[in-house]
């Protein structure tokens, strides 16, 4: 779940405020899902941000939507600092993500 909050994070600035209105929209399924080669992409516009996300094998949408359900709640009222501290370790490195996973997500995600 790090490794999606982390995604969801960048992708709202890094921001505890913008990536709980990203989640909350998430949550609420206001996405759109499509078929890229074999893969499905989530797809969403909130606050003028554009988000994708590859949903990994085997995960459905109602995975997708309980995924982001859950990382809502776990971040809900935390500081920028404190929801830093909790995606980040003490090496301050990207918790439980590999740099093959990130640089994977990255591409698909942000298209770098």
């Amino acid at each position: 779940m790090r490794a999606f909050l982390f995604t969801v994070w960048i992708k709202a600035g890094k921001t505890a405020a913008a990536t709980v209105v990203l989640l909350e929209a998430l949550a609420a399924k206001q996405y759109t899902v499509a078929e890229q080669g074999g893969r499905y992409v989530v797809s969403a516009s909130v606050q003028g941000k554009s988000f994708t996300y590859e949903l990994p094998d085997g995960q459905t949408t109602y995975d997708f939507t309980e995924m982001c359900y859950d990382s809502w709640r776990a971040i809900d009222g935390m500081t920028d600092a404190e929801l830093e501290a909790y995606i980040k370790d003490a090496d301050d490195e990207m918790t439980n993500i590999t740099q093959a996973t990130f640089a994977r997500n990255a591409q698909s995600t942000y298209g770098y």
